[in-house]
């Protein structure tokens, strides 16, 4: 094909070609399948006549009268009514079925009605099959006729039917290449849809990876003989001629400052982080320039789901069955709708069982056994130990840790806030915004350090001043800077956020006491070893299937809502390129 034109020419021909010979093959059916309702009516009047020993005449001068045809269907209704005045409500009446915009029907009445039912029927639009005037009288012998007449229509259908198998067969690759030409021709339309054109010439404008633009540059030369000019933008919207040994420039163009605005995000993560990256993407695809979080989620995703959920018996088993979902992922296999993101995000459940088997091992946790008990090791910290007994000790210094990291996490989220704007030379929205609120974060963090040390001895943050001025001073900055409202956010969110990561210290503490009342219930009820084996079973079974749901969720929200609001806004568009299909050929 020389040009979408005559594309474009050839595929409506294609297309309208087979668009008639669908139409004109719906049109028999219909005809047929509704030809079969009708004699089946027929069928069961005279069926209905042969129980109560009437006889049928249907001749010319007989008693009975059979109309039929096809009535536009907003004027059904008015022809029933005019049946039922012409014939003095003395009549049968069937719908036999629609056709397209019509509907076809059956009517018997008295044959003294047959001169007046046919004027009302014609006026109303009415589309009329012969009469049926050949049918014996004696219903029996009708109805013979009748099936006959049925079973020819039935024949006829099932030949039509292996005509239009035989067909479609036949032309299996041509609707293919036409289905392949189409692509094409929306593919090459889109693309040129925002091109400039003359006669002969043509101007495109499009986005181009970096390290792309020579390989672009050489390949369009090819492809166009060389006479081909190429210029490529900077990120100042600045034009340069790019140089191609190919390519003969039709002429110079003078650089234009023209803003390049929104660029699209070419987002290159490595496969086994793809799961991740749609974990990112479903909140937001990465502005252009944007840090793209998922790096440092390969780390915080499972370290945060780990210390909610950390086991080292069910960290191997999540890993196994990550292992088995890749394999079938691999394979290109489909599962139901449930289990189909869970062969999506395979990596993602290895990931996890990593995590989960690593802080298993600091726990000493074994499907809710200590490893002291079955191994001989002990944990290296068992946030735990001695909660059955009353103490508390290492609780409370599991919750000292899980706020620490926290706090971390949150002041990591600023540093790559203060990152991203420097990377854009925003200088005064660095020093005023994350800066600022870091450092007025990190002071208010050791200021309630102090407060819960002292046994919460108000004076002693009253007469840290200093201090004081270093929590609130960078808070009132942002105020003058960016709007009292934001920096009201900024302080009511420090402290909300940090507390929002005592969600681990809780769903560890759930995990470990739903294990624990879990064995120790069946015990009750079943006794013995047998008793602690199905509790624990039982209970490590919903662990991993119900916690194992609420700590994902839980452990996504950490990172959308407390992480993400510090630093990632998740504007951006992602990067489309342009995809044509392959392998098609067309004759002339």
């Amino acid at each position: 094909m020389g040009s979408l034109e005559q594309l474009a020419s050839y595929l409506d021909k294609e297309t309208s070609t087979f668009e008639q010979t669908v139409r004109q093959h719906e049109d028999v059916q219909n005809k047929i399948l509704a030809e079969q309702e009708r004699l089946q009516e027929i069928s069961r009047f005279l069926t209905s006549l042969e129980q109560v020993g009437v006889t049928v005449d249907t001749s010319e001068q007989g008693f009975t009268a059979i109309l039929s045809g096809e009535v536009p269907k907003e004027n059904l209704q008015v022809l029933k009514r005019a049946l039922d005045t012409v014939t003095f409500g003395n009549f049968i009446f069937a719908e036999t079925g629609p056709v397209d915009k019509t509907q076809t029907f059956l009517s018997v009445f008295p044959s003294a009605f047959l001169d007046e039912a046919r004027q009302a029927s014609t006026s109303l639009g009415v589309k009329l099959e012969p009469s049926m005037t050949d049918l014996p009288s004696n219903p029996a012998e009708a109805k013979k006729t009748v099936t006959q007449k049925l079973d020819e229509t039935r024949a006829s259908n099932e030949r039509l039917a292996t005509e239009w198998k035989s067909y479609a067969q036949e032309n299996v690759p041509t609707v293919k290449a036409l289905t392949t030409l189409t692509e094409l021709f929306e593919s090459r339309s889109n693309a040129l849809a925002g091109a400039s054109a003359t006669q002969s010439t043509i101007m495109l404008r499009a986005w181009v990876p970096v390290d792309k633009v020579r390989d672009f540059s050489e390949g369009a030369a090819k492809s166009s003989d060389g006479v081909i000019s190429i210029h490529v933008e900077n990120d100042q919207g600045q034009h340069s001629i790019h140089k191609v040994p190919e390519a003969k420039t039709t002429g110079n163009h003078e650089n234009r400052q023209e803003t390049v605005s929104n660029p699209p995000t070419l987002v290159r993560v490595p496969s086994w982080a793809g799961p991740l990256q749609s974990v990112v993407n479903n909140f937001g695809i990465p502005s252009y320039g944007e840090t793209n979080p998922v790096v440092f989620m390969l780390f915080s995703y499972p370290i945060i789901y780990g210390l909610m959920f950390g086991d080292f018996g069910q960290g191997p088993l999540f890993i196994l069955l990550g292992l088995a979902l890749l394999r079938l992922k691999k394979k290109g296999k489909k599962l139901f709708d449930v289990a189909q993101p869970m062969v999506d995000g395979a990596e993602l459940v290895i990931l996890l069982g990593i995590g989960i088997t690593v802080f298993g091992l600091v726990f000493g946790d074994f499907f809710g056994f200590e490893s002291q008990s079955l191994f001989g090791f002990p944990a290296l910290f068992s946030p735990t130990q001695g909660a059955l007994e009353g103490n508390i000790v290492n609780l409370k210094s599991f919750m000292k840790i899980v706020l620490l990291f926290g706090v971390a996490h949150f002041t990591f989220g600023l540093a790559l806030s203060a990152y991203n704007k420097l990377r854009h030379h925003e200088y005064s929205e660095t020093l005023f915004g994350p800066v600022a609120w870091a450092w007025a974060y990190l002071s208010g963090v050791y200021l309630v350090a102090l407060f819960a040390g002292s046994n919460f001895d108000l004076s002693v943050i009253l007469k840290n001043w200093p201090l004081l001025i270093s929590a609130f001073g960078p808070i009132g900055l942002m105020g003058i800077k960016e709007g009292g409202l934001h920096a009201f956010e900024a302080l009511l969110s420090s402290a909300s956020n940090t507390f929002s990561y005592l969600r681990i210290w809780a769903l560890n503490i759930a995990d470990f006491f739903f294990k624990v009342a879990l064995v120790v219930s069946m015990t009750a009820v079943i006794g013995g070893l047998a008793g602690t084996i199905v509790g624990a079973v039982i209970g490590n079974v919903l662990v991993m299937i119900i916690e194992g749901l609420i700590v994902f969720v839980q452990t996504l929200r950490l990172h959308w809502v407390e992480w993400f609001s510090k630093f990632y806004e998740g504007a951006g568009t992602a990067f489309a390129p342009y995809t044509e299909p392959l392998g098609w050929n067309v004759a002339e």
